[in-house]
């Protein structure tokens, strides 16, 4: 949560106890905030009635938001037509996939079937309200909406194709997307200004919209324009696992950590425009593996990165140019945008997408795997994090004797419906669950860790090998000490020597964090004595 969360000190309630928040205006005036309690809060100077609360003027106490009160309201996305004109359009998404639309809506982009301006939170009918919407992205003119099946649906405003429904006429209700989306799967979705990004769930990315100079990474046509889905070219044989987008400029997150970029860059010392016909990578400068981006359509506002070292990178436009990546003084990107112009929450929210890509299939492996994590059919429920993951205990007793022991061994376990689980995390839990349905993971080294331990301790044989391979192929500095414990603690030879020969190969590095954590300093000194043995002998 951004550092603009101590502004909110004054109001009477701690951290703890808000859920969410979004924090807006040019100054940063006004607040909606969601309690733990589900209350929904809105406070500032209100301008054009922008927060909500059915009342025109500054807000000087905090006020309910009585429509999007007990709504579970999980998330926010905004913005503005011109980036930052004060004109603002808003969505709420609750827990259950609703969502509710207030503020700008000259094209219509609020998806209410109307262009009236809209005072109050007001939920989006149609074909949105059959179907769990999961994210929602804003290009300050026309909106995306994406749901739990993957499917994206588009309204608003389409005079350069942008909503990709094959024509240019504005749109004021939620219509899905197809052609090439059909029979896809979409994992999450993005806007420029006059265009659309979507990202697949098999990593690639699909574009269409606003396209002078090939900006959005495909060929220009002669009216600069694709009124429906185009695949970007140059990502072939690149796995994308992240997307953001700025009014005009695409940033594409690769699964090895690699930032790619393209579309139109401006200098606004000089005026210059620059033209970036195809993803480019930009990465370069940077130490460390990238975990994360981020954009906005603010014109003052840089694009910027994080590493898996926590250093902050930023470019592009803030209180002044930098045309290559800088490294910042702040430790997270929500603190780039709080002290941006104007200061902003960074948060481009997005649900677990519970029942994605649950199509049916024909054949036995497919069947198990869209039987995952669904509550219409599981019998046991594990509680991560206060998040449910939905399975089904005869799957886990064929996969594990510590599983059958559990279930059919223990005559209270076996009666029991859910369980707690405390010492793991819900992103680990859930791959390991995972994997007894797909007999595949597809996790990050600082997540294998733990999914490592749960495989030794549940006994499950092929997923311990399975990250080991993930752990060897990604070991960082930062994990290795971690893994070296581990690879003791279970007695896993092979690993072990492979901690070692990284610790010798990259022994100024580990130094480095020798010096500044103390909880890892008798590991690696551990590590660095099994080395110089080795040498020696």
């Amino acid at each position: 949560m951004s550092k603009l969360l101590v502004k909110w000190a004054n109001f009477g309630y701690q951290r703890r106890e808000i859920r969410t928040a979004i924090v807006f205006g040019t100054n940063a005036e006004n607040v909606i905030i969601v309690l733990e309690n589900d209350d929904v809060l809105a406070f500032g100077k209100n301008q054009n009635g922008c927060l909500g609360a059915g009342v025109q003027g500054e807000v000087k106490e905090l006020k309910s938001i009585q429509i999007l009160c007990k709504q579970r309201i999980e998330g926010f996305e905004f913005g503005s037509h011109a980036g930052d004109d004060g004109k603002f359009s808003f969505f709420a998404i609750s827990a259950c996939g609703s969502v509710f639309s207030w503020g700008d809506n000259f094209y219509g982009q609020l998806g209410l079937r109307t262009t009236e301006y809209i005072k109050v939170p007001t939920k989006i009918s149609g074909l949105l309200e059959q179907t769990r919407v999961v994210q929602v992205a804003y290009g300050g003119g026309h909106t995306l909406a994406l749901t739990s099946e993957g499917e994206v649906y588009t309204f608003g405003r389409n005079n350069e194709g942008q909503l990709g429904l094959g024509t240019t006429e504005n749109q004021p209700f939620p219509r899905k997307v197809g052609g090439l989306l059909e029979g896809t799967i979409v994992a999450s979705v993005a806007c420029q200004a006059l265009s659309s990004i979507v990202l697949l769930h098999s990593g690639k990315i699909c574009v269409w919209g606003f396209n002078t100079n090939g900006m959005l990474g495909i060929p220009s046509t002669l009216n600069h324009q694709e009124r429906c889905p185009c695949m970007v070219i140059g990502l072939e044989s690149v796995v994308i696992s992240k997307i953001a987008c700025g009014t005009y400029i695409t940033l594409a997150l690769s699964d090895d950590g690699k930032i790619y970029s393209w579309g139109l860059t401006v200098n606004s010392q000089s005026g210059n425009r620059t033209y970036v016909k195809k993803p480019s990578i930009i990465s370069a400068v940077m130490k460390g593996r990238i975990k994360d981006i981020a954009a906005t359509r603010f014109k003052n506002h840089p694009c910027a990165a994080i590493t898996e070292n926590n250093q902050v990178y930023i470019w592009g436009n803030c209180n002044g140019i930098f045309k290559s990546p800088t490294l910042t003084s702040v430790s997270s990107l929500d603190e780039v945008f709080a002290v941006a112009s104007p200061p902003i929450t960074y948060q481009r929210f997005q649900m677990k997408m519970t029942r994605i890509g649950r199509k049916r299939k024909g054949s036995v492996i497919d069947r198990f795997q869209e039987a995952f994590d669904v509550p219409e059919t599981a019998d046991f429920v594990f509680i991560v994090e206060g998040e449910k993951i939905h399975v089904h205990k005869n799957l886990l007793i064929i996969g594990s004797d510590v599983f059958k022991k559990k279930f059919l061994g223990n005559w209270e376990d076996s009666c029991k419906k859910e369980q707690i689980v405390e010492d793991h995390s819900y992103k680990a839990f859930y791959a390991f669950l995972k994997y007894f349905y797909t007999d595949q993971v597809d996790i990050k080294p600082e997540i294998a860790i733990d999914v490592y331990s749960l495989a030794h301790f549940y006994q499950v044989t092929d997923l311990m090998n399975e990250c080991e391979k993930i752990l060897k192929s990604g070991l960082t500095v930062q994990i290795a000490a971690a893994v070296y414990e581990k690879a003791i603690l279970f007695r896993a030879k092979d690993l072990c020597e492979f901690c070692i020969k990284f610790c010798k190969e990259h022994w100024l590095e580990v130094m480095d964090i020798f010096e500044s954590d103390d909880s890892k300093r008798e590991l690696i000194l551990e590590v660095f004595r099994l080395a110089a043995n080795q040498k020696k002998n």
